[in-house]
């Protein structure tokens, strides 16, 4: 099925504002105040591969606008990357320290804005590649007077290539922790109207945003077996904290988690697949610590394809998501209803049984290695996840995260002094605890995390007949989208999809 993008999204009003024509040339428009005003909306389906979608534009002058003499219709998407990484070791890899009077250290804080300063101390790349753009003419005033208020039709047939996944960059797929490094990235299907003006200048007025929905063909669902060794998770303080120094406990026991998809590890969004883990542990027999509880969910992972971040990607795992759809078009042209609130998967914690310690190795220092009973547990893919897609400057796709909760050895020390002032403040006796606006926590607990590449999300289809494989859009062989006649639409879901194939160019990025 076709969805339609959210009308927050694709019918957002952008309005231009002209006092006289661009410069020759121009595409941006004028900041000067407004006299001739200009609003572009488009609404669309998805993109889908081997499709003919079709939608509708408008364009709305007010004001004086005598000189517009033509309307033009685009779609483009565009990639872009941006870092900013520090160069060898820096004095500072973090802001300096602020308390919560916003007291600081002078010195420390003219250091750190000179090295922000000193080109010569960071690789900066910024770059940019835009797939496809395509155009279509709308009205030209030479063929009658310009409409000023215009609505039309139009359809775009989709070749059968894999374009990425429509990505949501209002959640910012930027790192902004408090480190100083900087890693961001965009990608955005775009429509846009261009206005022609009598000196033969245009102007790009910003029409909406669309996405693109992958075709994924059947493939053999693996039953893989992983295992994942977990650690401490880091420590985040707050934006006006210093970071706390770890502790070190050579005595601490080691954990392994090996993780069986019984039922395969494809799963769709917003949906969940079964999982079975079991619990390994190595460590001395006179810990006392105890295994309590393990969570399961899942969450973005991106792998760059620059040398030069890769060894910094553990430092940015932005909040990316993928563009959903909140409007469902009905049978009649230009009727929408609201797509129902999608179900709630949950991911599940499973409480860990281990067998009971020898009783004469308890109280003597051994290496003891153990393993808890099988745990079953549901690992929930959301609907807004995004789907494996290998893109131009990155990777994405899905990881598995396991997290473990341990009861922990009354003589282990703490993590980090901040955890241990946190305990302190909760630590209440029996009848304070219905006089706080918090629940106490009983026992102190510690958590260790890891994660797996093992996930398959791809995005829920309708069942088709089973057609050939697209072809992915950085192929030499990958063909970009083309604007058809509204008129031609239906003849053309009447040839076969090899046949459509042919009319939509190769693709030419730049």
């Amino acid at each position: 099925m076709l969805y339609w993008i959210s009308l927050a999204l694709i019918l957002a009003i952008n309005v231009v504002a002209f006092t006289d024509p661009p410069s020759p040339g121009s595409k941006e428009p004028s900041d000067l105040p407004s006299q001739c005003q200009a609003h572009a909306w488009v609404r669309a389906p998805d993109m889908v591969p081997g499709e003919v979608i079709a939608g509708d534009v408008k364009v709305k002058l007010s004001g004086p606008c005598n000189d517009a003499e033509n309307y033009v219709l685009g779609l483009r998407y565009k990639e872009k990357v941006f870092w900013k990484l520090r160069q060898g070791v820096l004095s500072l890899s973090v802001r300096p320290f602020q308390n919560q009077n916003f007291d600081y250290n002078e010195t420390e804080w003219k250091a750190y804005e000179d090295s922000v300063q000193n080109k010569d101390l960071w690789s900066i790349h910024k770059e940019e590649r835009t797939a496809f753009e395509i155009k279509s003419p709308l009205a030209d005033a030479g063929k009658g007077p310009l409409s000023r208020n215009f609505t039309t039709r139009f359809g775009v047939l989709v070749p059968n290539t894999n374009y990425p996944p429509g990505l949501d960059c209002r959640t910012g797929l930027m790192d902004t922790r408090r480190t100083i490094d900087i890693i961001s990235s965009e990608s955005i299907y775009e429509y846009f109207v261009e206005i022609g003006f009598s000196n033969g200048t245009t102007s790009e007025i910003r029409a909406g945003i669309t996405a693109f929905t992958p075709l994924y063909l059947p493939t053999e669902n693996n039953s893989p077996s992983v295992n994942v060794s977990l650690s401490p998770g880091p420590v985040h303080p707050g934006p006006n904290m210093k970071p706390p120094k770890p502790s070190v406990d050579e005595l601490r026991s080691n954990y392994t988690i090996e993780v069986s998809f019984t039922e395969g590890n494809h799963v769709y969004r917003n949906s969940s697949v079964n999982i079975t883990a079991i619990v390994h542990r190595t460590g001395y027999t006179n810990r006392t610590e105890i295994p309590v509880q393990l969570c399961a969910f899942s969450e973005n992972g991106i792998e760059w394809h620059s040398q030069e971040l890769q060894s910094r990607s553990q430092t940015f795992l932005p909040p990316t998501e993928v563009l959903v759809p909140s409007v469902d078009p009905v049978q009649h042209w230009g009727s929408y209803q609201s797509i129902p609130p999608h179900s709630v998967c949950h991911s599940t914690c499973g409480e860990i049984k281990f067998a009971a310690t020898p009783v004469p190795l308890t109280h003597e220092g051994h290496i003891f290695s153990s393993s808890s009973e099988p745990l079953s547990l549901s690992l929930c893919v959301n609907h807004h996840a995004i789907p494996n897609f290998s893109i131009y400057y990155q990777k994405l796709g899905h990881r598995m995260k396991l997290n473990l909760h341990i009861t922990p050895d009354p003589s282990e020390p703490w993590d980090n002094e901040l955890q241990k002032i946190h305990w302190e403040k909760e630590i209440l006796d029996a009848d304070e605890f219905d006089w706080v606006p918090w629940t106490p926590t009983p026992t102190r607990r510690r958590f260790l995390s890891g994660d797996a590449n093992v996930l398959s999300v791809i995005p829920t289809q309708q069942q088709e007949p089973v057609r050939s494989t697209p072809v992915h859009y950085l192929s030499d062989k990958a063909r970009q989208p083309v604007f058809v006649d509204s008129s031609d639409i239906t003849d053309l879901r009447l040839i076969s999809p090899e046949e459509r194939d042919l009319i939509a160019p190769l693709a030419q990025p730049f």
